[in-house]
């Protein structure tokens, strides 16, 4: 988190997609100190999400900068357009610290975009960020400054929590977990939802059901010190409803395996698409 004690820094938002607006939005409530300036190319649908009770400067091109300098800026870009959008801003980003969202660009690749005196990091958040609820990974080489990794961290801790990784392979592989995970999340709330209305609940209660349980949970997984097999046992008395349920759950060839293969399966696209991008 970005103290009230700390300096002031400017920083530039590249984007105001869904990942993009939600880190505005964060940065907005939680970093007094930040003067934070927005491109997007739909400056109205921007100025709208973002809300006029702030501070925050929008524009619709990087001509409308001028001479501005900023200390950092945030690439929220398509991965395709990632290169672009530096080249094009390089003259504002001369001496910038740019963190870079954009899935499967490679270091190697950003870095042909900005100045030599400009330091470039990963990160890559999920979509818990719209409530704050992200786990952001990010790798930068080594010889970036402490001073930049703590930038970093600051500036995506206002979406959750953020950890460092120690290779950049590892940031496409984290795609597969952490990036995909709540996917795979909502996906078994969705069929939990639906496994409730098969035994005779209603629609609406079973999604009250399903939506509760994994709220639930996860505010238990957060506050409570025991890991999940503890809270498992916990919840599944021998010989009891829920023990006969993950006795199902948990066979071979059910959860384990699928998660496996699912994780797996997102693993090899995400490498994929960093060597699409390379």
């Amino acid at each position: 988190m970005i103290s009230p004690a700390s300096k002031r820094r400017s920083v530039l938002l590249i984007g105001c997609g869904n990942m993009g607006s939600a880190i505005a939005l964060a940065l907005q409530h939680t970093a007094e100190n930040l003067d934070l300036t927005v491109i997007d190319p739909d400056e109205a649908r921007a100025r709208q999400i973002l809300g006029s009770q702030n501070d925050i400067k929008v524009v619709n091109d990087s001509a409308a900068l001028g001479s501005a300098q900023f200390e950092a800026c945030i690439l929220a870009v398509k991965p395709t357009s990632a290169l672009e959008t530096l080249v094009n801003t390089q003259q504002n980003l001369q001496s910038s610290l740019v963190i870079s969202i954009a899935a499967g660009v490679p270091l190697a690749k950003l870095q042909q975009g900005v100045t030599d005196r400009a330091r470039v990091a990963r990160v890559m958040p999920n979509l818990a960020a719209l409530v704050r609820k992200s786990i952001t990974v990010g790798y930068a080489k080594d010889g970036i400054a402490t001073e930049d990794r703590l930038l970093v961290e600051a500036l995506f801790g206002a979406i959750g929590r953020f950890h460092w990784l120690k290779s950049e392979d590892e940031i496409d592989l984290a795609t597969a977990v952490t990036g995909s995970g709540p996917g795979y999340v909502f996906s078994f709330v969705q069929h939990l939802q639906q496994a409730a209305e098969r035994v005779g609940f209603s629609k609406e209660t079973a999604d009250l059901f399903a939506r509760q349980i994994i709220v639930g949970a996860a505010g238990l997984v957060d506050e409570d010190p025991r890991s999940p097999l503890e809270l498992k046992h916990a919840v599944a008395s021998p010989g009891g409803t829920t023990a006969a349920g993950l006795a199902v759950f948990e066979q071979a060839e059910a959860m384990p395996r699928i998660l496996n293969k699912t994780v797996a399966a997102a693993a090899v696209r995400a490498k994929e698409l960093a060597t699409e991008q390379s």
